[in-house]
């Protein structure tokens, strides 16, 4: 499908005047790729350039693995003798995920490695003092690692490092598990390696040490930032001498606990981490205060907008240009509080429904507006729990909503960044402290008072500027919101999908499994219309 889009060259020489109202009223003058001005019927999308040195990392489209008590593990990715399940296997693949962080977060504190090689039948289970339930370890290492071959996505393992008050883990069990992952056959590890089968190192790179040190909470005890990074710094050595060719992540918090450690152990790290989680209080189905939940990714992005400079100041005093530390935002999703027993209840249980849709793509958009500086992201999860999937049994699944988005992200939002302007309707005075975010937040985000249009906007190009794409999020819980596109230069439509339904509660199901889907769309090249909480994504390539 190509339709011609021609565009008024006055439109260029009036750029200007979009830029009469900034996102919020502390938002810094850096990097002002991303501008809004609230007013109009109409919402204006412009493209500021056609070329970007700002490289999207494929990394964002990552997935987070956690047996968590929600069937993400054990009754999703295989059952409890750790029989997979095909057809997980089958709907993963297509989607090219490019990292899958395990045994993840909160878990690891109760996670013993050790307990998870060697033949199955010697395995024995363990209740989980985390998250309730039993880990039967029949989803190893080995099996872990040789299931991210078979779905075509890079393992990134995490380590427990000092904060668990569940057992002791020692830098010797640390140094063990990276010799037996990357070993050679002939070290110790590398031989308990191939005598289970696994005669050749696995080569994982990626590595994180330790899970929101910051926290007591459950079995965490806290660190200060500086405890933290003295224990860093001598694991990193012990484990880098190990495999000198390890990407190490760091546990990031807010500025002041990152200033600390970029300070202190940056030189060891090749990522931070950040986590965010958007929240939503739902009662049969709605949405309550849906304001709070579908703008939640603009407190996200300034959070990142404080971080970024220490990333920036850093990299340039050390001299990091071609291989700079980054943030990797290691936990994000939408999480939803539901009404039952007259209290609101976090479960993982509750389907992804249209609003999820809206939240999910305005955070991806957060990631390819903050290329480069946001390097790897790690939805959580791949199955199950608030996933992507959803299994009937133990060997047949289903698409979430959740899943539709990343399909159209992956296929079509990579390359480099480009600046965009919007302009038109939206919300004025939102404060970002009542926006719904959980995690990593800045006290001086949360002193911020917001414009923001309904139209959230990302884009990127490829091919040296010959193709762009444009990702468009309609943030609007009650109403569709048309938008005009105006791009730098004489452009067609070769292709347009979008993700709607006329009802914002709408969910898939095992007995609907396409109720929400991408579907393809006819775009006339001047305007398009986008239902609530829908999003677009429309590929223009240069004539």
């Amino acid at each position: 499908m190509y339709v011609e889009m021609n565009i008024d060259n006055t439109l260029l020489r009036n750029l200007s005047l979009c830029f009469i109202t900034a996102v919020c009223t502390h938002l810094s003058a850096q990097d002002p790729s991303y501008e809004q001005v609230v007013g109009g019927e109409t919402t204006a999308v412009r493209i500021l350039e056609r070329t970007s040195k700002a490289e999207v990392d494929p990394m964002i489209y990552g997935q987070m693995l956690e047996d968590c008590n929600d069937n993400v593990v054990y009754g999703g990715v295989v059952n409890s003798e750790g029989e997979e399940n095909p057809k997980v296997v089958e709907l993963l693949k297509p989607l090219s995920i490019p990292v899958m962080r395990w045994p993840a977060g909160t878990a690891i504190y109760d996670y013993d490695w050790r307990r998870g090689i060697g033949p199955k039948g010697s395995r024995m289970p363990e209740k989980e003092r985390v998250w309730g339930g039993t880990e039967y370890y029949t989803f190893g290492t080995d099996e872990f690692l040789g299931w991210c071959r078979k779905i075509g996505t890079e393992p990134y393992i995490n380590i427990c490092m000092g904060n668990s008050t569940a057992r002791e883990v020692t830098l010797d069990d640390a140094a063990d598990w990276v010799e037996y992952v990357n070993g050679s056959p002939t070290t110790r590890m590398g031989v308990l390696r191939a005598a289970n089968g696994h005669r050749e190192p696995y080569g994982v790179r990626l590595w994180c040490l330790g899970n929101e040190n910051y926290l007591r909470a459950i079995i965490h005890k806290e660190e200060t930032a500086e405890q933290y990074s003295d224990m860093l710094a001598e694991w990193s050595k012990r484990l880098k001498a190990i495999d000198k060719d390890l990407s190490l992540l760091g546990v990031g918090h807010v500025s002041t606990w990152n200033k600390t450690v970029i300070n202190r152990v940056g030189d060891e790290l090749n990522y931070l981490t950040l986590h965010y989680y958007i929240t939503s209080q739902v009662n049969d189905r709605e949405l309550l205060s849906p304001e709070k939940t579908l703008f939640a990714s603009a407190r996200v992005e300034e959070n990142l907008k404080v971080n970024i400079p220490l990333l920036k100041e850093y990299n340039k005093k050390s001299g990091r240009r071609r291989n700079p530390l980054r943030f990797s935002i290691d936990e994000w999703n939408n999480r939803h509080k539901v009404w039952s027993d007259n209290r609101y209840s976090f479960t993982r249980k509750d389907d992804r429904r249209m609003y999820d849709v809206a939240t999910t793509a305005s955070m991806l958009n957060v990631f390819l507006r903050n290329s480069p500086h946001v390097a790897m992201a790690n939805y959580i999860f791949p199955v199950n729990g608030h996933g992507l999937l959803k299994t009937v049994g133990e060997s047949d699944a289903y698409k979430s909503a959740a899943y539709h988005v990343f399909d159209l992200y992956r296929r079509y939002m990579t390359g480099r960044s480009l600046s965009v302007s919007v302009s038109g309707p939206g919300m004025n005075g939102i404060r970002l402290k009542e926006m719904n975010v959980e995690g990593d937040n800045e006290t001086t985000v949360d002193s911020m008072t917001c414009n923001l249009c309904y139209i959230d906007c990302a884009a990127t190009s490829r091919d040296r500027g010959k193709t762009i794409c444009i990702a468009l999020v309609n943030r609007s819980y009650t109403k569709s919101q048309t938008v005009s596109l105006h791009l730098p230069g004489r452009y067609s439509i070769a292709e347009a999908w979008a993700i709607e339904n006329d009802n914002v509660k709408a969910a898939n199901s095992p007995n609907e499994r396409e109720k929400i889907k991408a579907e393809q769309k006819y775009v006339d090249g001047k305007e398009v219309t986008i239902k609530p909480c829908g999003i677009m994504i429309i590929k223009f390539v240069k004539r």
